[in-house]
């Protein structure tokens, strides 16, 4: 289930050569990625348009986290379990968005050609976990991917992490 931020109500500031920026709006919620896998693109008749995917090769390791085309992205989670839940979060903003202290994956352009991207796991079948209106359609994005990973403390005589969540940030400004 995904669910919108307010747009009047939260805005987030950041100090960056004198200019601030603030998030435009947001979107956050959770999504199941399987083999590992989600992708970013543009929402055609309700689906991810394909053939921004279809020149993409998914990533294949922990080094290789991502595959990115010119109008699409494929993203690898941390960890390969078949099926699981990650939380993700879709921003735009008016400006570039600060650097924060989680992990960066990807940084680049990224067009799209609807006023809707979409995000869904990357085998063929599933539905769109999200869609997110950019309000301008034809656009060519300045787009950061990010991720972080919450996890219980290690406990004797447990094995680590019983509970992990992976955290997945995408932010869009032009």
């Amino acid at each position: 289930m995904w669910w919108s931020m307010p747009e009047a109500g939260f805005l987030a500031r950041v100090e960056k050569g004198g200019t601030v920026s603030s998030i435009v709006r947001a979107v956050t919620g959770e999504m199941r990625a399987e083999y590992g896998l989600f992708a970013i693109a543009g929402v055609v008749e309700g689906c991810l348009d394909s053939s921004a995917l279809l020149e993409l090769e998914p990533p294949d390791g922990p080094a290789d986290r991502f595959a990115a085309g010119r109008d699409g992205l494929i993203i690898q989670t941390a960890h390969l379990r078949n099926l699981h839940e990650i939380h993700g979060r879709i921003e735009r903003w008016d400006g570039p968005p600060s650097i924060d202290p989680w992990e960066e994956l990807w940084t680049g352009r990224l067009f799209v050609g609807p006023e809707l991207v979409g995000v869904a796991a990357w085998t063929a079948g599933h539905s769109l976990a999200l869609k997110f209106d950019l309000g301008q359609g034809e656009t060519t994005w300045t787009a950061r991917v990010a991720t972080k990973i919450l996890q219980t403390e290690e406990e004797v005589d447990f094995p680590q992490a019983i509970a992990q969540v992976e955290l997945f940030k995408i932010q869009l400004w032009t």
